[in-house]
């Protein structure tokens, strides 16, 4: 028989649940949990799952993290301790925030912890007394403290009294072993936790565990500081190495003097011709811009002297003011056809003289126009006249600038261009020209040697750090080696333990061994097990319900064997039921009942539907070992389960004539 310690490990007898929103229909609980199994039962995605959640974390202050992977015991609770104010956000409403708590009445040694958590206060406590198991006297009292204070008080004495040397063990031990939740997370394929659980449940004793996983989390850190330290000095040396090359080109360099004179020379040249030519481009946006304006200006006076003419000269006594006319004559240009030259003017001239229009040849006749409207006729076509012989004169101007601009534009382009191809040519043959000038070799060669000594500096860090994580490494093995034999103790208890729990669900020979690693990477003991003598190292190696089921088996063993016979522990399952055929559903109740039947007990969620697991559990435990609770009005259901509701009903009513008639052992 081991000698091994034994923890006294705490279990829950009530719980009560305040404002807890996601419970709609009664978010205000209290429930008394009795020895033995207490079934929560009810339909998919009411909260089962949550309420189990809330109880770890209300024992513990947090709840696990899945998106962090396990290192060890104490960084795990770090992980944690954050991740349930994410967690219950929105299972709890925002006007239920402050108010939201869960009460726990937790026996533990002949005695009952009674704490009260805030939902959203992980490291506080609202309330927290001790009282003896069979009396109301009160042992201690958390009223006069502060919450944080409660919360450290609370943790100190529970860790003491189950035989611990830190919470954060009791918090790995409650999560990682006793519970298995929706996670669904593997202990019996997960070195790194099943480690810590065996260092807890064999018993080297907590002390050591507790050394083993910081000695396990420096070795770690200072492979972790080795290898940094390594690629800082892999970066100093490829700078050591640009140095040698630096030094090398410095010779170089002063052949480059010219070329870099010449080069620079070039690159000046080619911005000033680049801002030149930014500055063309501008004013001849400018003179562009003046010649649209100054056209435009012009087609309106020229409007405005047709309106002028058309007003006082309406009849054609005065042909030779009429616009079209007007304007051939002043620029030697016809009006109609654009005929240019001297005998235009000429013709123009002739027929107005013979009283003939210029255009059809008409002898042209009418009234005369009187003399005071000629008179002032005239004067305001001379106006208009003016005004556009100014604006033809700005708009000549513009076209001019225009066109000397457009002139420049091109052949200071072509400039550029010859400079560019010069620039393209010289540095196509020294690439070097794009590189800043190389220093002094002096300077460079003494840069060198600080580069040197830093680089050696690191990799005498870096050795140190392999060897702190070397010995870090040493004194773990010599822990796991005392846990391999203790193991071997254990083993003559262990063992059977788990081929009875497992071997009643699945009906064939279990056996488990432990193997030893001694490398970096894998470094410790790691459970085997094996089925009628056909090791399963691999998770693909069973179905889907017999790996739910055989982890469950281990951490019961687990559980049997590491808790002191007058502190039997509580596991929190949430049941995987959905993994299992028919033929293994009467089996999972049967090991399920058998673990109570030795003293523990089960807190589990299970689904209402018409699986044997729970009339098997209820046909051995009877009332007297099993609570059935509806956990139905709790929520609101989908108008799918409200249709179906007499269906649960119907299956409740079942379990319920199991437990009536159950409570013998079934042979």
């Amino acid at each position: 028989m081991s000698t091994s310690p034994k923890l006294k490990l705490p279990r829950v007898r009530r719980v009560r649940l305040s404002r807890f929103s996601l419970f709609a229909r009664k978010p205000d609980i209290d429930i008394e949990i009795p020895k033995g199994v207490f079934c929560l039962a009810g339909a998919n995605g009411i909260g089962k799952s949550t309420f189990l959640a809330a109880v770890g974390y209300g024992i513990t202050g947090i709840v696990p993290n899945p998106r962090i992977p396990f290192r060890t015991v104490s960084q795990y609770y770090k992980d944690c301790l954050s991740f349930g104010n994410e967690y219950f956000t929105g299972r709890i409403s925002e006007s239920d925030r402050d108010l939201a708590s869960i009460t726990l009445d937790i026996e533990l040694h002949n005695e009952v912890y009674e704490i009260t958590r805030g939902m959203f206060e992980p490291q506080e406590l609202r309330g927290f007394s001790i009282r003896p198991s069979n009396a109301n006297a009160v042992v201690f009292s958390g009223d006069e403290i502060s919450p944080q204070e409660r919360n450290d008080e609370y943790q100190r004495r529970l860790t003491a009294a189950v035989g611990l040397q830190s919470f954060e063990q009791f918090a790995f031990l409650l999560h990682c072993v006793l519970t298995f939740d929706e996670r669904r997370e593997l202990l019996l394929w997960s070195q790194p936790r099943l480690i810590e659980a065996v260092f807890l449940a064999i018993g080297v004793n907590s002390e050591k565990a507790q050394r083993a996983d910081w000695l396990k989390a420096e070795r770690d850190d200072c492979g972790s500081r080795a290898r940094n330290f390594q690629w800082q000095s892999s970066t100093v040396k490829r700078e050591i190495e640009n140095l040698d090359h630096m030094v090398r080109a410095t010779e170089t360099e002063k052949t480059l003097v010219p070329l870099r004179a010449r080069f620079e020379t070039l690159t000046n040249e080619q911005q000033e011709k680049e801002a030149e030519l930014d500055r063309k481009r501008g004013e001849l946006n400018d003179a562009e811009l003046e010649r649209m304006r100054t056209g435009s200006g012009l087609s309106a006076l020229q409007v405005e002297y047709s309106e002028v003419f058309a007003k006082y000269f309406h009849s054609a006594a005065r042909i030779e003011f009429h616009p079209s006319i007007k304007t051939s004559l002043a620029e030697s240009t016809c009006a109609i056809c654009g005929s240019k030259g001297a005998e235009v003017v000429s013709n123009i001239e002739s027929k107005v003289k013979l009283g003939k229009c210029p255009l059809c040849n008409s002898v042209m006749g009418g009234t005369s126009i009187a003399a005071s409207d000629t008179e002032q006729g005239l004067k305001a076509l001379e106006v208009v006249d003016q005004q556009i012989a100014e604006m033809k004169g700005r708009f000549d101007a513009a076209t001019k600038t225009k066109e000397r601009l457009v002139g420049e534009l091109r052949r200071g382009e072509a400039a550029l261009a010859v400079t560019n191809a010069e620039v393209t040519k010289l540095l196509s043959e020294n690439e070097v020209l794009t590189s800043p000038p190389v220093q002094g070799s002096a300077d460079l060669i003494a840069l060198r040697e600080t580069k040197v000594v830093q680089m050696e500096d690191l990799l005498k860090k870096s050795r140190e750090q392999y060897s702190e994580r070397d010995r870090r490494q040493e004194e773990l093995l010599l822990l796991y080696d005392e846990l391999r034999q203790k193991y071997v103790e254990a083993q003559i208890d262990f063992v059977p333990l788990f081929r009875k729990l497992s071997g009643l669900f699945i009906g064939m020979d279990m056996d488990i061994r432990m193997e030893y690693n001694t490398s970096i990477s894998t470094t410790g003991p790691q459970l085997v097990i094996e089925m009628e003598g056909t090791a399963r190292r691999q998770t693909y190696q069973l179905s889907e319900s017999q790996r739910f089921f055989l982890d469950i088996a281990l951490r019961m063993a687990l559980t049997n064997y590491m808790s002191d016979p007058e502190g039997r522990a509580c596991l929190f399952i949430d049941t995987p039921e959905g993994s299992l055929d028919i033929a293994y559903e009467s089996r999972a109740g049967q090991m399920f009942a058998e673990f109570v039947d030795d003293g523990h007990d089960i807190m589990m969620t299970a689904n209402i539907n018409s699986s044997q697991i729970l009339r098997k559990m209820a046909s051995r435990c009877g009332k007297a070992n099993m609570v059935l609770y509806r956990m139905m009005p709790w929520a609101e259901l989908s108008r799918v389960q409200q249709e179906e509701e007499p269906l649960f009903k119907e299956a409740y009513d079942k379990i319920e004539a199991e437990l009536e008639k159950g409570g013998a052992t079934d042979g």
